[in-house]
């Protein structure tokens, strides 16, 4: 339906008194501006709480004496996974894109499909649980690492990430997987990548077996730092959710705001 211009000049409009339209003005820009207050607190109180977070892992983790390698720990050499051509075919098989690890977070949404020939017995098959670091990247998201949740399944990994076979019987997989989030190995990492060009680097099998270690941490006591880091990252989460869902709260406000207004309400 379109509104000729005709019909448009024989609209009606409420025309309250030039004093009382001006009262209406200043009171819808009253209350848009406590909004964005709101809105901006919100923000604030969840840049603190992440802050908080990484502040706690880097005074638990890079305060840990360290007198070993990633290598001390793993049951094999971190192997590349494969980079099928990818044609996005329903039937395909899943196949993790780059951003499926990245922030130390997996993202199960973010993969494409092939539909090359495979070979089921093949080393890139992922199983639940997989640990898997990124050896190629831009320079802040190089060695990002992340656990393989199941899903999607079957799936593939890529050539541009590696998986890391851990020792379970002489470390927990979610302490690494805290520790490559370290400042310390995040430092060592970045000043090792190596590339031509200033965005995208990549790190290479001998540098991430010889990240720094430290093998003299107990495995009880590797749990006891994940599990309290887990918390705050629980804490941090259920704060963005509820942020997430007063941000559409806040959102639905403004034309509720305007409706009352030109009711006469405000």
């Amino acid at each position: 339906m379109t509104l000729n211009p005709p019909q448009f000049w024989d609209l009606t409009i409420p025309l309250p008194p030039l004093l009382e339209q001006r009262r209406i003005v200043a009171r819808i820009e009253e209350l848009v501006g406590k909004v964005e207050e709101v809105r901006s607190l919100r923000q604030k109180s969840l840049k603190q709480a992440e802050a908080l977070l990484a502040a706690s892992s880097t005074k638990l983790l890079n305060n840990t004496f360290v007198n070993g390698q990633l290598l001390d720990v793993l049951l094999n050499k971190p192997r590349n996974g494969w980079s099928a051509r990818c044609n996005n075919m329903p039937q395909g098989i899943p196949v993790l894109s780059l951003g499926a690890v990245t922030g130390f977070l997996y993202r199960e949404t973010e993969f494409k499909r092939t539909s090359e020939p495979v070979s089921l017995d093949a080393h890139y098959w992922l199983k639940p649980g997989d640990l898997l670091i990124t050896r190629s990247n831009t320079p802040e998201l190089v060695g990002h690492a992340a656990i393989y949740n199941g899903f999607p399944y079957p799936c593939i990994y890529p050539d541009l990430m590696m998986r890391l076979e851990i020792d379970e019987s002489k470390t927990d997989k979610h302490f690494i997987h805290h520790w490559l989030a370290s400042t310390l190995v995040r430092d060592y990492i970045k000043s090792r990548a190596k590339g031509t060009s200033p965005t995208m680097k990549k790190i290479s099998q001998e540098v991430v077996m010889n990240i720094p270690f430290p093998l003299d941490l107990s495995v009880c006591e590797q749990r006891r730092i994940v599990a309290y880091l887990d918390e705050l990252q629980t804490k941090v989460d259920t704060m963005k959710r509820l942020r997430e869902q007063a941000m559409k709260e806040l959102d639905a406000l403004l034309p509720s705001i305007l409706d009352k207004a030109f009711k006469g309400e405000l």
